[in-house]
Order: C-alpha cells, then structure tokens, then sequence
C-alpha cells in the first residue's frame, strides 16, 4: 500500500540539481547607514529634559531591521562610585510612542517592563547577541548571586556608549518603510526613578561609597539603513499613491496595562480582573505579577521582576503545593484554556505553546525551572485560531470583557503577589497613502 502511495508522488528538481542562478535585486541601487539626531536637547536626566525626540525621513525607504537608538550613559555621581547597570537600554524608559505621518501607530507604556519581558522570551544566544550591544551583562548570574564582585560598571564623570533595537511591531514586519511619504516619529519618555536602571546602592553588599545612582543620557542617536530604488520603481510606487490606492502594512503591536491587586483580594487569596480593551484582532495575552518588599534586592526591581508565588529568598525550593496558582482567563463566552491551569509546570507549557515553540527541538526561551518559579513567571494565552495564520487571533470589537481569574492556592499570605501587569499583543494595519497614514486595529 505505501508503495502505491509512494509511486504517485510528485517529482521536483532538488536544489542541488538545480543551476538556475537565483534572482537578484538590481532595482535596489544604493544602501547606506544613516544617523538621526534627537530634536532639542542633547542631554537628558530624571531631574532635567526627560522626552527624547527622534524625527526620522528621508527620498528613500527604511529598512525597519537595522534600526538601533544609541546613546552615552554618563555617570554623574562623586569618585570612587560605580554606576552598575541591571538591564539593557530600554530600562531607561517608561513609555515608547511612534508616529508615522503623524499618525500614532505604537503607543507602549511600561514600555521598560514590556520589552524585558520579551527579551526574556527569546533564546539564551540571542540574548547574549542583543547585550554585546549594550552593558554585556550576559556572564552575571544576577538569579543566586547579587555580590560586588558580580558587576562591572561605569566610573564616575566617564560614559558608555549602547545601543538596542525598541520593541516595536512596525519594526519587526519585513516590509520596507517609504519616508518620503511616512516620515516616522519616534518619542522615548525617561523612567521617573533614577535608581531603576542601576543596582541600589542602599543593598548590602552595595554602598554609597561603592554604588552610583546619578546619571544622565548623551549624544542620543538613531542608526539605520536606507535603501534608495532606481526611477522606475520609485516612479511606480508614486503613481499608486497619486492614484488613490495605498501601500498596506499589517504589523503587531503591544498594549500594556497595570492593575493593583487589593488587599482584600489577596486575602481571599483570589484575583478576578475585568479588562476592556476593543481589538479587532488580539493574537495573545502575556500576564506577569510583581510583590513588592519580598527581600532586599539591590538587582530586582518592578520592570524585570515577574514574580512567583513560589519565590523563595534562598536557592532552596520545596517542592509541596504551597505556592501553586491556578489560572483561566475568559473572553466573551470563551474560556482559555477551558480548564484552568493548576500549576506552574501547566503554565509553562502554555507559554511554550504561545510562543510556538511547544514541540521544536532547535527553539526556546531563556528560562529555567528553577527562574520560572523565582522571578520569571510569565503566563502566555494564545486567543488565535491557527498559530501560523494572520488576523486568526479573537475580535473584542462586540464589546466582550477580557476576565482573569487568578487563584494563590496557597495558605501564606506572605507570598501573594500584589500587582499584576497585563500585555495585550494585536494584529494591525497601516495604510500609507497619499493624504496621509491610516491605521486600523
């Protein structure tokens, strides 16, 4: 039977018996990296200009991958003080905005959180790439070990020059991004607390003679490439445009919210938030807690601690039910998954699954068990109904309530969490026309 089967399967010239030179791109006549400069200020503190401006445009197209914002990280404080960096360049910020023709089409707030959560979500490798970038903190072991002798950091009045990619969906879509006719904005609004992006210097082993906590950005830039297409083509794209018709670009974006968790809801030792959000198209929902005065930690703060009930101050863990959770999140009648998560280890897999890498022996995530249930625990639903599919994800246009359900199984009441932040990642649309730009979400 399989060798009928066999037999009447189609033939295909394999690649290596194939010797038709591959297509080229000769329409594409000039590539260069470029440099933009932020609008006003050049110096940028807690205490002093806080937005950061960056006005991208240009006669040729943008290549939204090679996109970088590079700056100097100056240290102010007095001699003999180190300024001892915890996270990468986007710890920095506390809201991203980026407007296309004037047009909001990213508006991410907690933006520092947001994007640590996502780079948290990717490949140790990949991790240890994105921080040659920036302070190189890929050696530290920060989890079990919070000595001096751990962090590098800057010397007093001298700086260091980083750089990292914003977590954004326009520039994470392939399509190349036409400024002439969509000049992109990018606005980065500083963190209000200057003690967020560094170790604290109020934590022993850490001190004030040792540890700084003053600092301000320099020499902000934004680095990418431009590419330039000959007459024809260029040509061609005009006439579109001047003929009514648009230039379609579906990317994802990220909404985050935050939610206090009372006391009273702790003490019942359950949590029921009402989320509602319209979205035409809503791909999945990422839900991370934080607790605030768990221990002293000089390295953990509220935009990369993503807390468990299970955490324990010491690298011993028990491994009882004390700690558990269980989890169900609910959209219109719909119920994800339809019968609650019971455990960190079910949550885990759910999170895998999210992030379509349930069965793949070649990808993963940077997250070990033990991490997971200290402070890593990040739960992720997927709303779509095909993973590989676009605009498959849940419509809450009908005005369906977005409702979790979370439940500390656990009888210490020490270990319930106290806020729980929210990330709701959507499918849209831009449309570049010739009046201006247009987006649906």
């Amino acid at each position: 039977m399989v060798e009928g089967i066999a037999n009447g399967v189609e033939d295909y010239l394999i690649d290596g018996l194939s010797f038709k030179l591959p297509p080229g791109a000769t329409y594409v006549t000039d590539r260069k990296s470029v440099t933009y400069y932020t609008s006003g200020s050049n110096e940028y503190s807690v205490r002093g200009t806080k937005l950061i401006k960056i006005v991208a445009n240009s006669e040729g197209w943008m290549d939204p991958s090679t996109l970088r914002i590079t700056f100097d990280v100056l240290n102010t404080g007095f001699a003999g003080a180190l300024l001892r960096p915890v996270s990468g360049g986007w710890s920095f910020f506390r809201r991203l905005r980026i407007l296309c023709g004037g047009t909001v089409i990213e508006d991410i707030s907690e933006f520092n959180r947001t994007q640590e959560l996502f780079t948290t979500l990717i490949s140790k490798n990949s991790k240890v790439n994105i921080d040659a970038e920036g302070f190189a903190l890929s050696s530290f072991d920060y989890t079990t070990d919070e000595s001096l002798a751990n962090f590098s950091g800057i010397p007093s009045g001298e700086y260091q020059t980083i750089s990292f990619t914003p977590l954004s969906g326009i520039l994470s879509q392939p399509k190349y991004l036409p400024l002439r006719y969509a000049a992109l904005t990018f606005e980065l609004e500083l963190v209000s607390d200057n003690t967020l992006p560094f170790v604290l210097k109020t934590v022993a082993p850490f001190t004030a003679a040792t540890t700084s906590d003053s600092w301000s950005l320099q020499n902000v830039q934004m680095k990418c490439d431009i590419v330039t297409l000959d007459n024809a083509l260029d040509n061609s794209y005009a006439e579109l445009l001047l003929s009514g018709k648009s230039l379609p670009i579906s990317y994802s974006t990220y909404i985050s919210q935050f939610q206090s968790i009372l006391s009273g809801d702790v003490g019942q030792q359950k949590v029921r938030i009402n989320i509602a959000r319209s979205l035409s198209r809503l791909k999945s929902v990422f839900i991370s807690f934080d607790k605030t005065n768990t221990v002293a930690s000089a390295v953990y703060k509220d935009f990369n601690s993503f807390y468990s009930p299970m955490y324990m101050s010491t690298d011993v863990h028990t491994m009882g039910q004390e700690g558990e959770i269980e989890f169900q999140m609910q959209l219109g009648n719909k119920l994800y998954p339809e019968t609650p998560i019971r455990s960190h280890s079910e949550s885990f897999y759910q999170l895998r699954k999210c992030l379509g890498v349930q069965s793949s022996a070649l990808h993963s995530f940077n997250i070990t068990g033990q991490e997971y249930r200290r402070r890593k625990f990040i739960i992720g639903i997927d709303t779509e109904a095909v993973l590989q599919a676009s605009f498959s994800g849940k419509n809450t246009r009908a005005g369906d309530l977005l409702n979790i359900k979370f439940d500390h199984l656990g009888s210490d009441a020490a270990k319930y969490a106290h806020s729980m932040y929210v990330v709701l990642h959507s499918d849209n649309v831009m449309e570049i026309r010739d009046s201006g730009v247009v987006v649906y979400d």
